[in-house]
């Protein structure tokens, strides 16, 4: 029987579609169980968890999309910036749901602070009793090391500097004029912008999850892909 654990996720609050990987392992899962005992297998809630988070990703990116939209532009950017936190603590919370489940999959002896891409006994262990599998991952490991550098600057230092761009005084310019822009690098802070703004690059709040989208679903694909054969 399906389980359509996709559809117990925030893909059914979005106009984005459900990633094709998820859609066919739940047709896997079809094939394999026949039952409604489906729904508690290690599978079918290790394959919600991660689908969940991935449309936690979305969610949040329209959440920024949406704000964007807003005539109040000051208001607007300390939104997002609030927002871009979340996101990406949502991707980094991705990642830890793939990490997870190849731990449990793959019966690493890790503690579940050591189920983490972003420690080294992770993936030393990933590598010694799975060199396939570490192989296929290790594609990633950049991405998700600066998902990491993201994550722990926004929660644990600074949130992303968010501010409004306009060609004239802000008061005085018209809504369709004004822009908001977030600091392209952590660790920047509002003097520094003052101090030295020629050292600045900006960028559109949805810069990173254009450039991380594409990789974070196949990411998905991957994981998909080892559920489906544990199954």
């Amino acid at each position: 029987m399906k389980t359509w654990f996709y559809n117990r996720t925030a893909y059914c609050l979005l106009n984005e579609p459900v990633p094709q990987c998820f859609i066919e392992l739940d047709e896997h899962f079809d094939t394999r169980f026949a039952t409604t005992g489906a729904l508690m297998h290690l599978s079918v809630t290790l394959a919600e968890n991660l689908c969940r988070r991935i449309a936690d990703v979305e969610l949040v990116a329209w959440y920024i999309s949406d704000a964007y939209k807003s005539r109040n532009t000051f208001k607007a950017a300390i939104h997002i910036g609030s927002l871009i936190v979340w996101y990406f603590s949502t991707c980094k919370s991705l990642m830890d749901a793939g990490a997870i489940t190849l731990a449990t999959i793959y019966n690493l002896t890790l503690t579940q602070k050591e189920m983490d891409f972003s420690k080294a006994k992770f993936w030393n262990q990933l590598k010694q009793k799975h060199p396939t599998v570490h192989a296929r991952y290790i594609s990633f490991k950049d991405l998700l090391d600066e998902i990491v550098r993201w994550r722990d600057t926004a929660v644990h230092r600074l949130t992303p500097l968010v501010l409004t761009h306009s060609p004239g005084h802000p008061d005085t310019v018209p809504q369709e004029k004004r822009e908001i822009k977030m600091v392209a690098r952590p660790d920047i802070t509002i003097s520094t912008v003052a101090t030295a703004p020629k050292s600045i690059q900006w960028a559109e709040p949805l810069h990173f999850h254009g450039q991380w989208k594409n990789s974070l679903i196949e990411f998905c694909k991957e994981v998909c892909s080892d559920i489906r054969n544990y199954t």
